[in-house]
């Protein structure tokens, strides 16, 4: 007999399209009527009297997260075990000052409710990540960038206080300023290994409800990085797009008052692909929040653009093209078992989402050498941005050779096998970490080891960790991001 999995899959294979479409059917069911607000203060007094904050071990959220392991690890030393705490009803923007220009937001409010509660008042936060389903306190713990990173840095940077849930089961209030600053600033860069953020106070910045992006062709990156200085003195926005040695794309966005006459409002949630269409020359227009999620739709470029990819782009609703829709759909046993069969004809895909910073002065060589044996699949480009560095003070995330970093990033699969797609990793981290002076993003594996990890991303101090756990259930970053094979462990599962 059949199981159901089986079922599903000859299905899949006699009729994807019907698969597809039962699927975003499913997705579109509501829940029932909505449940009514309540305020920060109250859910933090219902958080404290349910007793659930103290020695939790786990949270509860209704977003996704957004590291891409190539192995999850099994073996690791157990830590001490306590009970799940359920932090999804923080997720909705407090107050909103347009004269102090500063927001107060829940720590699981994504990217698009921030947005969304912006838009028409004029402002905006100064770093938007690009994905609608980041959230704020994941954007905090983890390392957030942007087009506008050249002038406003890292994410973390617009963070003014705090409320922080430690592992001890205590809500800190964490300032620049105050007595819990060790804590603050150690907070970019931990992966949830010093608590959860429950609200933020961030800085706000003007926007305006249109953008103009221009695109311009360059025949080498030392080009293309002129064109991105030139711009940082005139746009709001800068990045670049590396296609090959020959070919560099650099767009520079500013925000207009409205579209000229004549010329019409472009989206990408539909068929049409932003990075496309930002691979050539010219200039087009977008509302603000439609730019700022530019890539969303298409999880910058991991959507395959096979008939399996124009299919989900074909039949999903535009309210539900997003990253975390496709990534819900990776998680799909049926869908699993489908890439699996597929492997009888063509090799399994592998995972190649990467970020790397190095200082400016050293981005030509490092992109030149980085580039260079070109895995990635046809007609995909690698990420270009420049990051603002002077004022980051992260703990964990130190960037203090140069005031000017490259980012180089890489969010797609590549067609090779999958001992040669860690070995192209560690390629890059060497040149990025060891030779260029630089430093990685830890939502993708780190392959460091301990000593040359807390050299370059450092080191806690004995009395904050005592402070935020203590009685020590969480792993340090080194052991919440190191590959398994760095901490001794089994590799047991390929793949997001």
């Amino acid at each position: 007999m059949l199981t159901t999995e089986e079922r599903l899959l000859n299905l899949l294979v006699a009729n994807p399209a019907a698969v597809a479409v039962a699927i975003v059917a499913i997705m579109l069911c509501g829940g029932g009527a909505p449940k009514p607000k309540k305020s920060y203060d109250d859910k933090v007094a219902a958080l404290v009297a349910s007793g659930a904050a103290k020695g939790f071990a786990s949270v509860s959220k209704a977003t996704t997260g957004n590291q891409f392991q190539y192995h999850r690890a099994k073996g690791q030393p157990a830590k001490k075990q306590g009970g799940r705490v359920d932090l999804s009803a923080f997720n909705n923007v407090v107050t909103i000052d347009t004269q102090a220009k500063l927001v107060q937001v829940e720590g699981l409010a994504t990217m698009e409710t921030v947005v969304n509660a912006l838009d028409g008042k004029g402002f905006r936060i100064p770093i938007v990540p690009e994905l609608k389903h980041i959230t704020v306190g994941g954007a905090i713990a983890g390392i957030g960038i942007e087009s506008g990173s050249f002038r406003w840095g890292w994410f973390h940077q617009a963070m003014v206080e705090c409320d922080l849930l430690t592992p001890g089961g205590e809500i800190l209030r964490c300032s620049a300023s105050n007595e819990h600053k060790d804590v603050f600033h150690a907070l970019p860069n931990s992966y949830g290994t010093l608590g959860y953020v429950l609200r933020a106070t961030l800085r706000l910045v003007p926007s305006k409800p249109y953008v103009a992006v221009a695109t311009t062709i360059h025949t080498s990156f030392k080009q293309a990085m002129a064109a991105m200085e030139r711009g940082e003195e005139t746009s709001e926005f800068v990045e670049g797009l590396w296609w090959a040695p020959d070919k560099v794309s650099v767009t520079l966005t500013n925000y207009v008052d409205a579209v000229p006459q004549g010329a019409s409002l472009q989206r990408f949630d539909g068929l049409a692909i932003y990075y496309k269409a930002a691979g050539n020359a010219g200039t087009m227009y977008l509302t603000s929040a439609d730019y700022y999620f530019r890539w969303d739709a298409d999880w910058f470029w991991n959507i395959p653009t096979d008939c399996g990819g124009w299919l989900v782009r074909l039949v999903t609703p535009r309210k539900l093209r997003t990253s975390s829709t496709y990534k819900w759909l990776r998680s799909l046993r049926v869908v699993k078992a489908w890439h699996r069969l597929e492997t009888l004809w063509k090799s399994q895909g592998q995972p190649f989402v990467q970020d790397w910073a190095v200082p400016w002065s050293k981005a030509d060589e490092f992109v030149r050498e980085a580039t260079k044996t070109r895995p990635h699949r046809p007609n995909v480009p690698y990420m270009l941005l420049p990051v603002g560095a002077a004022q980051n003070k992260a703990t964990h995330y130190p960037c203090a050779k140069e005031g000017r970093y490259l980012n180089l990033g890489t969010y797609t699969e590549i067609d090779v096998p999958f001992a040669d797609a860690l070995a192209e990793t560690r390629r890059i981290d060497d040149l990025c970490v060891r030779k260029h002076g630089g430093i990685k993003m830890l939502y993708s594996s780190s392959f460091l080891d301990l000593e040359t990890f807390s050299g370059i991303y450092g080191s806690l101090a004995a009395a904050t960790r005592k402070k935020v756990d203590p009685e020590g259930s969480r792993p340090s970053v080194f052991e919440k991001t190191a590959h398994p094979s760095v901490l001794g462990c089994e590799e047991l599962v390929l793949g997001y």
